[in-house]
């Protein structure tokens, strides 16, 4: 499993050899011995994240890094069979998901309400949930993008349940392996890496959201910064 490194403002995991896949602004594919959680300040507003993680690392080797407006004394992890996963959770930012006839009625809702919801492009809400989660068993290219969306689906899940939102606004995931040759080319909830993956995530986030907010999760629907998606798609036979 991972070795860790963790001051206030930064958790390093360390295992040579890792293959990784990130959803980060970093993200894709690559192979590094270490990954990275950076803390940002209040009011963070850079945009040349690639340049901001280089200033901050320093002579530290570069990996995956995720940023997040939480302090890294909130990560929390947990270990079940062939995964590990760690978690920061904060949610200053959530997105929500109407669904049924509140999805239909958020759709009515004139263009002014609807742009007044959207956060714009170039904004940065720090709130943010980070997961890294890492199998012991080798995994191929396509493994380890079924592993990431196996733990982006645990993420909603446990989110949905827990705080009633499916994420925020600036979540990012990473996900590793051994690097090998060959590696097992799926690991979805029925398999005993995706199923490991769905057990650390639950337990690791919902550690790191008690760590966070003593008196639970703050209610999503009155955060400054929440936004609701709005609109309503045409439906048609393929």
């Amino acid at each position: 499993m991972f070795e860790y490194e963790r001051t206030d403002e930064r958790l390093t995991l360390r295992r040579p050899g890792t293959r990784w896949l990130s959803n980060g602004f970093d993200g894709g594919y690559a192979t590094a011995p270490v990954a990275h959680n950076l803390t940002v300040p209040e009011g963070f507003e850079r945009t040349d994240l690639a340049a901001y993680a280089a200033e901050r690392l320093g002579s530290v080797p570069g990996g995956p890094t995720l940023l997040t407006g939480v302090r890294q004394t909130n990560a929390r992890g947990a270990r079940y069979g062939p995964v590990e996963a760690v978690a920061t959770a904060g949610l200053s930012n959530p997105a929500l998901l109407p669904a049924g006839d509140a999805c239909r009625s958020a759709a009515d809702r004139d263009d002014a309400d609807a742009d007044a919801d959207a956060l714009p492009e170039d904004a940065f809400r720090p709130g943010t949930v980070n997961l890294f989660v890492g199998s012991s068993e080798p995994l191929s290219d396509g493994g380890l993008a079924g592993l990431l969306a196996t733990v982006v689906e645990a993420k909603a899940a446990v989110l949905l349940d827990g705080a009633d939102c499916t994420g925020t606004t600036s979540d990012a995931v990473a996900v590793g392996c051994p690097s090998a040759e060959t590696g097992a080319p799926f690991a979805g909830s029925a398999t005993a890496v995706g199923n490991a993956a769905r057990v650390c995530v639950r337990d690791a986030l919902g550690a790191a959201l008690s760590a966070r907010y003593d008196d639970g999760p703050p209610d999503p629907h009155g955060a400054e910064h929440a936004t609701v998606t709005s609109g309503e798609a045409t439906l048609f036979r393929p």
